[in-house]
């Protein structure tokens, strides 16, 4: 539905990337990144920060997938309703629409009614 992205950051497990041991060995992951022209980007060894905002995310998908239906449901409800910390508590999508232009606002209510 959104393509293959650009870059793709992983750990280093051994899924995204081949045991010393036979380095040279196909892997199939690196194959498919390499086939599509996606940058493979391997986070440090040691710093569980780097994946953790993203294993906690999965981990919410991995919660809420049954009240949701769909992980493209529970991806919309992160990023457009729930209220987020960083945002004073307020919903993302409330954010984006104080900050536009007034201008900008009329726009996309004129599109709406047409």
């Amino acid at each position: 539905e959104y393509g293959i992205p650009d870059e793709i950051l992983t750990d280093h497990g051994t899924q995204f990337v081949a045991a010393k041991s036979r380095e040279k060995a196909r892997h199939r992951f690196r194959e498919f990144l390499a086939e599509n022209g996606v940058r493979h980007i391997l986070a440090r060894v040691n710093h569980p920060q780097t994946n953790g905002k993203i294993e906690r995310f999965f981990g919410e998908v991995e919660r809420r997938i049954g009240k949701f239906g769909s992980v493209h449901a529970v991806v919309r409800w992160h990023n457009e309703i729930k209220p987020h910390r960083s945002l004073d508590w307020d919903e993302p999508c409330n954010v984006f629409w104080y900050k536009l232009p007034p201008e900008r606002v009329m726009w996309f209510v004129r599109r709406w009614w047409d």
